[in-house]
């Protein structure tokens, strides 16, 4: 039995200083979002395994602020081919840098997030911000990855409420 977590970039500014959507950071909120997710994975005692996260800015700051709250090592590896990748260029990349591993994490960008865990699981998913859906997969193999094969072990996206600005 694997398990296949996938967490979408926490909330993001829409543009970013130098303009290029990669480069693109958290917001405030975005920030909030990660803490409460990590903090969510702490107290469940829900190891990530292998992380394998998308090379942009906002992932791997998502990541980053995950990873503080765990008591476990993060084991990650960047992978620019996550950036913008569609669902089956996700299973490749599950496939080849989560061999020997139980529990795979990809910290991704919709659409294709929503598209692999949709695909795998025969359901229609869409992952907002933050949210993190984890996956059981019936096998001992990456390999084995198809449509529909997957179960829905538990669904989770932190709710974060921030005070309005004051308006002078």
């Amino acid at each position: 039995m694997l398990t296949l977590n996938l967490i979408r970039h926490a909330k993001t500014q829409q543009i970013s200083p130098t303009g290029k959507d990669y480069d693109r950071e958290l917001l405030d909120k975005g920030v909030s979002q990660a803490n409460v997710l990590g903090n969510y994975l702490q107290t469940h005692h829900i190891s990530l395994g292998k992380i394998i996260c998308s090379s942009a800015v906002r992932t791997q700051q998502t990541k980053s602020i995950i990873c503080q709250h765990l008591t476990e090592r993060c084991n990650s590896e960047l992978s620019k081919e996550l950036y913008d990748a569609f669902y089956n260029e996700m299973l490749h990349i599950i496939r080849s840098l989560g061999k020997n591993e139980t529990v795979v994490t990809l910290v991704g960008h919709n659409e294709g997030i929503s598209q692999l865990a949709s695909y795998l699981s025969g359901e229609s998913i869409h992952l907002r911000t933050s949210e993190m859906i984890s996956l059981a997969i019936p096998f001992d193999s990456w390999d084995y990855l198809s449509q529909g094969t997957a179960s829905i072990i538990f669904q989770y996206r932190p709710e974060v409420f921030l005070p309005l600005p004051v308006v002078s």
